[in-house]
């Protein structure tokens, strides 16, 4: 049932991606041929008010087909209800609603997390043992942290920033196991990011408490707006090299969904939180075939107020699918040898 559930989850993400292009564009008056979850033929079907909605059988994503929206798509110059006629502001509005649905939808499901089970402590604890500093110091699984080289840890106040301080110099952690303080030194080793490390990770204790209405609302908000600066950070990282890239396709996606979901509700809906702003993030991203790419024409077409060539940016946009449809197979394949 754990892997039901992610199936679904991904579905949804995909029809409220697809359902902000399709309910912005219908309402600035474009025609909208086909709402489609999944790449190919039509496997299931039915055509209501104009529109085409199906289920395909490669099940990658999914796309909006606006009449137009293709640049060397062949339309009629004089209709006003396609893409290309339609007001400037009119096309960046539907190019963003894809992913401006991903942020509302964390928003809500974080709304309702924290009204309904609230809010996570600061307080952190040792996940996993993941290096020999930390096992050599005498950490454990489940240790709470309390503070390092004297100074309080929390989320707010991670301990990653005293072991970096630290530079290589022993670290006296203060944790409790069980109850009971303990005191332990770790010496951080150096790892190839060139950061410092003693090999743990952390995350919040298993306990919540409640919050006001206000205090959801305003936590709500601005939790997306941190998870993309994390995620940005992290994708900055990867590509200065500090960080070896982890990429994963629908396949190892699933089963991370699948594991959170067995863990509980409260796990599973923060994992789709996340990927509901991965999501909408990276489609924002300035690159050809995304969303931030087509965004990125508009804005060239704003400065020099005519429209790109069509065969230009058509082309532009299939080497991007092509090659982001190349990445995404490559990393499916890395899933699917992982799962043997």
């Amino acid at each position: 049932m754990s892997y039901v559930f992610a199936i679904v989850a991904l579905g949804v993400l995909i029809v409220l991606h697809e359902g902000g292009h399709f309910i912005v564009a219908r309402l600035c008056g474009m025609r909208v041929e086909r709402f489609s979850i999944g790449f190919g033929p039509t496997l299931l079907g039915f055509k209501w008010r104009g529109t085409l909605f199906q289920i395909a059988p490669i099940p990658l994503g999914g796309f909006v087909q606006i009449t137009g929206l293709n640049p060397n798509e062949e339309f009629d110059k004089n209709d006003p209800s396609v893409y290309p006629n339609r007001p400037r502001w009119m096309r960046l509005l539907t190019i963003v609603a894809g992913p401006a649905a991903n942020y509302l939808t964390a928003v809500l499901l974080m709304l309702f997390v924290l009204l309904a089970y609230g809010m996570p402590s600061k307080t952190q604890k040792i996940i996993e043992i993941k290096g020999k500093p930390a096992v050599a110091a005498g950490l454990k699984a489940n240790d709470v942290l309390v503070s390092a080289n004297g100074q309080a840890v929390s989320a707010d106040a991670p301990i990653s920033d005293v072991i970096h301080a630290a530079a290589g110099a022993p670290v006296t952690i203060q944790v409790l196991r069980d109850g009971q303080p303990l005191t332990l030194v770790a010496t951080p080793e150096k790892a190839s990011s060139g950061a410092y490390q003693v090999g743990i990770q952390i995350g919040p204790i298993d306990q919540r408490t409640p919050v006001s209405f206000g205090v959801a609302v305003k936590e709500a908000v601005v939790s997306p707006y941190y998870t993309s600066i994390g995620i940005l950070v992290g994708l900055s990282d990867m590509i200065r090299g500090r960080v070896q890239p982890d990429l994963e396709g629908p396949i190892g996606i699933t089963q991370k969904i699948a594991s959170a979901a067995r863990h509980g509700a409260v796990d599973f809906l923060a994992i789709i939180i996340a990927l509901s702003v991965y999501l909408g993030l990276f489609n924002l991203l300035p690159l050809p075939a995304l969303d931030g790419g087509r965004a990125l024409f508009l804005g060239i077409e704003s400065v020099t107020r005519k429209r790109v060539n069509p065969r230009i940016e058509a082309a532009v946009h299939t080497a991007g699918f092509v090659l982001l449809l190349g990445v995404l197979v490559i990393v499916s394949f890395k899933d699917i040898r992982h799962l043997f």
